[in-house]
């Protein structure tokens, strides 16, 4: 028992470096999730038919497909266009 809590201890560190991650990207993904929202919002109340159709394609592409699919696109399959990208940002 004496043996996990000094093994909790020790990974204490990196606990508390892996939670101030997941708060960033979970404020973070709340932002840009709350701007993205409210600019597709607007784009399909728009009198133009494209800026409507286009809103529409992007809301049925993202919310047909599953999110860890769309999340190994991104991280795998943008890099064989030449696209590198982090592994915190991709997410």
């Amino acid at each position: 028992m004496q043996e996990s809590i000094q093994l909790v201890i020790d990974s204490l560190p990196f606990l508390l470096k892996g939670a101030g991650y997941t708060l960033q990207l979970s404020i973070g993904g709340m932002f840009f999730g709350l701007l993205l929202g409210f600019i597709l919002a607007l784009m399909r109340l728009s009198p133009i038919w494209p800026v409507r159709w286009l809103a529409r394609f992007y809301i049925s592409i993202f919310r047909g497909t599953p999110l860890i699919a769309q999340l190994f696109m991104i991280y795998y399959g943008l890099p064989q266009f030449g696209i590198e990208l982090d592994p915190i940002p991709s997410a």
